[in-house]
Formats: structure tokens, sequence, C-alpha cells
């Protein structure tokens, strides 16, 4: 189904689906039996199938283990994990907490992403310093990169353009050298039309460190000359374009970004 029509976002907003691919599995009856959200190789796609297919690892073979009393880390988490997936927050908290009581190792995986998902959860719930506290408390959590993120979307979502703006200070302070956050902070940047100069250095920033990477670096580049189209620096931004293209010559959103920018430049009467 195509996630952009009328019928299958009726679909997707009743299972709570986020982000595609997003495979869904039910029953005869319209009961979630499980989820594939995101690639996988065709040979693990078919047998993740198979698995749900004879039941295994899904939700109800969790929960019928953890019932039997067969509970560990793995098990619990994989419990919690499925709830999350399917936006059942409560049920997803409820086992993310027996996971930190029953198991509280802050080295494993399962126990930092139940911790971010309890942080996370109270931060969405009304408790602003909750994501500020889990970083300080865990600086060396691979979610931290996604609570920056969290607090980023919430503000912008809500229009609070000051607390965006103070996330995305601390994000960049964080993580000085990151090519994703210096090119998400500047297109963002672009979009509101604020610091963008300030945006330009980070970005340009962003294309240098991407030159082992030239498919990342032809998105980069991109933004820049987004970036440059805003301060209305017209032949900076067409000659920015023109090397996204140079590295990626079957783009044609780049090519509609070049005739955007010589639009933009006739109708300031200049000479193209």
């Amino acid at each position: 189904m195509d996630a952009n029509k009328e019928e299958a976002r009726k679909v997707f907003d009743e299972y709570k689906c986020k982000g595609v691919p997003h495979l869904l599995f039910v029953d005869n009856k319209g009961n979630e039996v499980d989820r594939i959200i995101g690639y996988l190789p065709p040979s693990e796609y078919l047998a993740r199938i198979q698995d749900i297919r004879n039941n295994k690892y899904t939700l109800n073979d969790y929960l019928a283990q953890y019932e039997n009393g067969n509970a560990n880390a793995e098990l619990i988490a994989g419990i919690a994990m499925k709830y999350e997936d399917r936006g059942d927050s409560d049920n997803a908290k409820e086992f993310y907490k027996i996971l930190i009581k029953d198991y509280p190792d802050p080295t494993s995986e399962y126990y930092q992403r139940g911790t971010y998902f309890l942080a996370s959860d109270a931060f969405k719930n009304g408790i602003p310093m909750a994501l500020n506290a889990y970083i300080v408390s865990f600086p060396d959590s691979p979610f931290i990169e996604e609570a920056f993120y969290t607090m980023a979307y919430h503000f912008a979502d809500k229009e609070m353009r000051e607390d965006e703006l103070k996330v995305y200070a601390q994000m960049l302070s964080h993580f000085p050298d990151n090519t994703g956050i210096l090119n998400s902070y500047a297109w963002r940047m672009a979009e509101i039309e604020i610091n963008l100069e300030d945006a330009l250095v980070k970005v340009k920033r962003a294309v240098k460190l991407s030159e082992d990477d030239p498919n990342s670096q032809a998105n980069i580049i991109d933004t820049e000359a987004e970036v440059l189209w805003k301060l209305k620096r017209f032949d900076a931004a067409i000659e920015a374009i023109e090397r996204a293209i140079i590295i990626d010559g079957e783009n044609q959103y780049f090519k509609d970004q070049k005739e955007k920018f010589i639009q933009s430049k006739k109708e300031t009467g200049q000479p193209v």
C-alpha cells in the first residue's frame, strides 16, 4: 500500500505505524501478529516472515514464555520493544521498568534502550528536563543523539523556537563533527530562515567531513545550496547544486533544485 494515499494512511494511523517500509501482519480478525519495520536483505525478510507464520519471536510468543516463568533480560526487552513498535507506550513502559529493576546492567544494550525510552516518555508527557537529565546521567549512551533529536522535533512541532534553537546548540556542542547533525541543523535553519550565516559555516564543514562518502556528500551539498538560496546568493547556490549533480547526475531532485535557483535569479532581473 502507498502510505501517502488516504486508504493506506487510515491503516497506517490505526496501527500506529511509523516509518517506511513497514510490513504489518494481522490475523483474519484484524488483530496484529507482528510487524517488520525498515529494510532487511531478502533472505532475512523470508526468514522473518517464516518465523511470524510459525508464531516465533512474536509478542504472543514472548508473552507466553514470560507467563511460563522463562524471564530474562532479552525476553523482557523483546516484549517492551514489541509494545514500543506498536505505539503502546503504557505496556512498553511497564516492561522496561521491570527490565531496569530486575536486570540493572548499565552496559547492557537493553538497559540503555529502556532508560532512554522512559526518559523520552517522561519528556513527551510534560517533564521538560527528563531528556536533559538523561543526557547528563548517561553521557556514553548510544541514544544521546536520538534524545537531542526527540527534543528538537518536539519543540519544532510546538513552534517553541527558542527552545528548539537551544537544543541544536547543545547538540552541535556535543557532536561537533557529526555530519548528519551539522546537515540537519543547516537544513532546519534554512526552513525557518534563522542563523543562515552560521548554517552555511556548519554545512560547509559537513561537506568537507563527508569527502569519503560521495552519496552522502551530494545530499549535504544540496543543503549548502539551499542555504545559499535562502541567503539570495543565487550564483553560489547554482554552483553548489551543480557539484551535487556531478556526483549524482541521475538525481531529479537536484536538477529541480537547480531550476528553482535559476528561476529565482531570473526574477531578480539578473542575467542567467
